[in-house]
């Protein structure tokens, strides 16, 4: 297995856990709202326990606050793995682009166009080389006559 699916997959699996998480501590957070609701209302028809309905309420109130703030800090962790998880695939698609037979034939082409064009400027300088050693032939063919 390629590293970048391991590593994707793993992502894939935090971001999960993460959705998971942050629904159950919404549940947790509407349900010490709606205990909250059930509490004030109960206190509301009762004169004989309202220090006791004030201290759930306290501590419900409390279980809210601390669920939320749990919601928040996994949401901020969720919007960094969804981050994560783009970079990864923006990663993957790069090199599954350069991986294609197409990249591939295209770099191909290009190689093939750089040596011919080495190979053009080898042949030029063959010929130059190849019209100095005639003229040089010609002139001491030309000297020895003389």
């Amino acid at each position: 297995m390629r590293p970048e699916i391991a590593a994707f997959r793993e992502l894939d699996t935090l971001v999960r856990n993460l959705s998971d998480q942050l629904a159950g501590f919404r549940r947790r957070a509407l349900a010490a709202e709606a205990r909250s609701r059930e509490l004030e209302q109960i206190l509301a028809g009762m004169t004989g326990k309202l220090d006791e309905v004030r201290q759930q309420a306290e501590d419900t109130q409390q279980s809210r606050d601390a669920a939320l703030v749990q919601a928040r800090t996994l949401e901020a962790q969720l919007a960094v793995a969804r981050g994560e998880v783009q970079r990864v695939q923006a990663a993957f698609a790069e090199v599954a682009a350069r991986a294609s037979p197409e990249a591939m034939d295209q770099e191909l082409a290009k190689e093939n166009e750089r040596l011919r064009a080495r190979l053009q400027d080898a042949r030029e300088k063959t010929t130059q080389l190849t019209e100095r050693v005639r003229f040089l032939r010609q002139q001491v063919g030309q000297g020895a006559e003389r």
